[in-house]
């Protein structure tokens, strides 16, 4: 099974180098042994100034040598494929082959808005780029006539490294995402706020619907994750933020396929870290997280993890955990999984 990190963009704006503490949290995450790194992707949003991850992407590939990159999740609608398909393509260059596009079709209204596009045709517009950027990947050429897009037979310049094409990973839960993840995608990526139960149905029903296009399903199961040698350091370091996460979710209009009583439960306090992680996420002492590892694989049927770090912890606290990822989870959990 791969194991994937989505690592905090930090910036120091009056440094030297602005982005240097992000660029050491790439490359720890390599040396800790993760298959994957990903940069997360939102705009017009100050909290989140990850607005051109394909720059930042190129930036740490320029530092690491093998780690793969992905970008989890980026909002493909937004754009025009044919700028997609050459930020990609240039990733994968520079990169020696190692760029994962990783998109879904967002869900703010405020970012639809300030690019002009209209939300409720993100779906066929994430449809149609993906089919028009697969096929330039694949073909050389753009040559597509669609509802929302029109690309004349033209060069694909430059062409990616990876054969046939750079994996194409799909997020979403709904049955629209699951079939795009089926038929467009090499990979669906799971959320992090449906508990274990419900999960398990979503990834039965992407194998189902892999089944019928003949593909062969990879499942990308994303977690809000920790590790941590004590309860204490857990509580401290983790559980608050992660709580108020999951409400902020719930106040956006997300999750709402979970029961409105875990909700209302954690913002009550009447939940024990230990309940919301045995459904939800990946936390805990190592040996706590290998054994987590295992239970999620097993009732999952996944073929990677992606960990969610908690992104308000401090660069020591984060870095710290992803050490200690490497040396006592990972290893533990492939000697398991083997």
């Amino acid at each position: 099974m791969k194991f994937g990190v989505s690592i905090p963009f930090i910036l120091d704006p009056g440094a030297k180098d602005p982005c240097h503490r992000t660029y050491k949290l790439c490359e720890l995450a390599e040396g800790a042994g993760f298959d994957f790194l990903s940069i997360g992707h939102h705009v017009f949003t100050p909290d989140y100034p990850t607005s051109a991850p394909f720059t930042i992407l190129s930036a740490i590939a320029a530092r690491t040598s093998k780690i793969k990159l992905a970008s989890i999740i980026y909002l493909l609608p937004l754009y025009h494929p044919v700028a997609v398909a050459e930020q990609v393509a240039t990733l994968d260059v520079i990169s020696g082959g190692r760029a994962i596009l990783g998109v879904g079709v967002g869900y703010r209204p405020y970012e639809f808005e300030g690019f002009g596009v209209d939300l409720h045709q993100r779906g066929a517009r994430t449809n149609e780029a993906l089919s028009a950027i697969r096929s330039a990947w694949i073909t050389g050429r753009f040559n597509h006539k669609g509802q929302h897009f029109q690309i004349p037979d033209l060069p694909a310049v430059p062409m990616p490294v990876q054969k046939p094409h750079i994996p194409m990973w799909i997020g979403g839960e709904s049955g629209s995402a699951l079939r795009r993840a089926a038929t467009l995608g090499d990979a669906w990526i799971s959320a992090n706020m449906q508990p274990r139960d419900q999960l398990a149905t979503l990834a039965e029903t992407y194998r189902d619907l892999c089944a019928q296009e003949n593909k062969t399903p990879f499942v990308c199961v994303s977690r809000d994750s920790w590790v941590s040698r004590s309860r204490e350091d857990l509580l401290r370091d983790w559980y608050a933020d992660t709580k108020q996460r999951h409400l902020g979710f719930k106040r956006m209009g997300l999750g709402v396929s979970v029961p409105d009583d875990f909700y209302a439960r954690l913002e009550r306090d009447e939940m024990s870290p230990e309940e919301f992680v045995n459904d939800r996420a990946l936390a805990g002492t190592p040996d706590e997280c290998v054994a987590q590892v295992k239970r999620w694989r097993d009732s999952i049927q996944c073929q990677a993890m992606l960990i969610l770090l908690n992104k308000k912890a401090s660069f020591e606290k984060v870095a710290a955990v992803i050490e200690l990822f490497g040396k006592a989870v990972l290893p533990a959990a492939r000697a398991g999984l083997a």
